[in-house]
């Protein structure tokens, strides 16, 4: 009796980038899956306050893009951390078609507040990141 081995399909198997950012004091995670994507930001040794869950709808109607941004697990009341999830979505969805992108699950922890630059500075390696992710995806193949 001979034995099938199965090997998954490459894309199925997630890739992921790490980075710390001395400037910030900040860890950064990009984990791409098949049917999600993770992002970490975290200032406090790795740990995640704030799990957040973002998606997109594109109407083929009339040619709106519509966000939802979900706060799953623990501090609701901080609108930066909904900002930095939809800002990083949007940010995803330009580097597709426009029209599909799989969620985004957000584990974020600030310690402290965040000026314009510094959230521009962040959201911009964050989406670096995931281009290197999608990159080696893309390697497999």
């Amino acid at each position: 009796m001979s034995t099938i081995k199965k090997r998954p399909c490459p894309e199925s198997i997630p890739s992921t980038v790490t980075k710390h950012m001395d400037r910030f004091g900040i860890d950064l995670l990009v984990s791409t899956f098949s049917d999600r994507i993770q992002v970490l930001i975290s200032q406090k040794e790795g740990k995640v306050g704030t799990m957040m869950n973002a998606s997109h709808e594109f109407s083929q109607i009339d040619n709106s893009h519509t966000y939802h941004i979900e706060t799953l697990l623990g501090e609701r009341s901080n609108d930066l951390y909904g900002v930095f999830a939809r800002q990083i979505l949007e940010r995803i969805v330009k580097l597709g078609d426009g029209m599909n992108c799989p969620p985004l699950l957000l584990g974020i922890t600030l310690t402290g507040k965040c000026n314009p630059e510094d959230f521009k500075v962040i959201v911009n390696e964050v989406v670096a990141m995931y281009q290197q992710a999608i990159q080696k995806v893309a390697q497999r193949s």
